[in-house]
């Protein structure tokens, strides 16, 4: 590899002027050019990069992650070369072919064709090269007759694959790629990937945005965190990651450091639970998913809990086929005659991965008397395949006459964030074996 960097950034900063009115920004252009000085301001300044330094190597995967407004697209714009900075230097060492935002590029009136070809005419390619390249464009974009239609009329998912299939037929030393992926099905996404590792295979340097801390993980030789325009943190995929779901859900109002300070003084009882209950344990903990949505008559509270991963303590995330315990207290404000437990794991797009409580597991659980608490152990293997989780608690009240009444209900209460060897796809890790016998009896 060379000592080289592919990609070098000095001291890369972004400023935006956010005019008050639509008629300042023509005014302030007229009077920059009269020379003629405007008293008092028509806009604000807002910086979407502030000054950064950081090299890209050739051949690496890179993975830039960041809340929503961290600054992740306008960096690539720039490294791009469709933005420029504000102040600072971006060296880019290679050809580069880019994948951003929806569209950007592409003719809405002209046919995939004519938008291939256009491409390619600007990336340096003449009309001759650009043909001997396109049967493959075609193929791995699978439009097939909508080739020739004007991109306008195209589905967003036809859009990313024609767009893709172009970037990838480049030749590029250097591939960015802004979050396009994520319009396309999952079947072409796994297509994608797959040439993204024959890409790096050939020394390809990858740099992309993603909101997937597992693609993150799964892909990347290092990643970036961005953070109000800052670089926050760069090293190990899982570090970053790790780092980023901190940030991402217990950040707000300061429950960080509220927690970090929290947890240094707090006692803990012999079941590592929060000694003291009059507390919400719950939010001080690794895992703890600040967005959770609470409700309930309270009679009842879920107050603490504590995840372990093969029996530690963990507050990183856990291995496909780990052993999960947890451990939870419920705390009774008041008397609840028939209580009810329940989990539920979700995937991050809400669709349920599994389910369990007491009353369909006809599980005895005595009554709760004001003043008295409960422990809840949940035991189970993890055996599902990379990526973001949530789990979510529940307390109700088996009620005769109004069935199930919602005591404390804690909807994504824990993410879990679950890293997985294989890239394998769909949601369960069934431990598949594969084998491969050459004229064999396999029986």
């Amino acid at each position: 590899m060379s000592s080289k960097p592919i990609i070098r950034i000095q001291q890369l900063s972004k400023v935006y002027r956010v005019y008050n009115r639509p008629i300042d920004r023509v005014l302030e252009s007229l009077l920059h050019r009269t020379g003629i000085r405007k008293s008092g301001t028509s806009f604000r300044e807002v910086q979407a990069l502030k000054p950064m330094d950081f090299d890209i190597n050739p051949g690496e995967t890179v993975g830039i992650i960041g809340q929503n407004g961290s600054g992740k697209s306008t960096l690539l714009q720039i490294i791009s070369g469709t933005l420029y900075p504000t102040s600072g230097s971006v060296e880019v060492n290679g050809r580069l072919s880019a994948l951003l935002e929806l569209g950007a590029g592409f003719n809405p009136n002209f046919s995939g064709r004519e938008n291939a070809y256009l491409n390619g005419s600007i990336m340096g390619f003449s009309r001759a090269e650009m043909a001997s390249k396109f049967d493959h464009i075609l193929e791995f974009s699978g439009i097939g007759d909508f080739i020739d239609q004007p991109v306008k009329t195209y589905s967003s998912g036809m859009f990313v694959r024609l767009a893709f299939a172009v970037a990838i037929h480049m030749d590029p030393d250097i591939l960015v790629v802004d979050e396009a992926l994520s319009v396309g099905d999952v079947r072409f996404q796994n297509k994608c990937f797959r040439k993204l590792r024959e890409l790096k295979a050939r020394g390809t340097t990858t740099l992309f945005v993603t909101h997937s801390s597992e693609l993150i993980v799964r892909h990347c030789d290092r990643a970036i965190l961005l953070e109000k325009g800052e670089v926050r943190s760069t090293g190990e995929p899982a570090d970053v990651v790790n780092e980023y779901l901190n940030l991402l859900f217990n950040n707000e109002e300061g429950q960080i450091e509220a927690a970090s300070s929290a947890v240094n003084v707090l006692d803990y009882d012999a079941n590592g639970l929060v000694s003291d209950r009059s507390i919400d344990g719950c939010r001080l903990r690794p895992f703890y998913s600040a967005a959770e949505y609470r409700w309930g008559d309270q009679r009842g509270q879920i107050q603490d809990y504590l995840l372990l991963v093969n029996g530690e303590p963990t507050s990183s995330m856990c291995q496909s086929g780990d052993r999960i315990d947890l451990l939870l207290r419920v705390i009774y404000k008041a008397d609840v005659s028939n209580p009810i437990l329940g989990l539920t794991l979700k995937t991050a797009d809400g669709i349920v991965v599994y389910g369990a409580n007491t009353r369909d597991r006809k599980l005895d659980v005595p009554a709760g008397r004001a003043g008295s608490e409960l422990l809840v152990r949940y035991s189970f293997d993890i055996n599902l395949i990379g990526g973001d989780y949530f789990i979510s608690l529940g307390l109700a009240d088996d009620d005769e006459q109004k069935d199930n009444l919602a005591i404390d209900r804690r909807y994504d209460l824990i993410h879990l964030q679950v890293r997985a060897e294989r890239r394998d796809f769909g949601i369960s890790a069934l431990n598949m074996a594969m084998s491969i016998d050459q004229g064999g009896d396999m029986l």
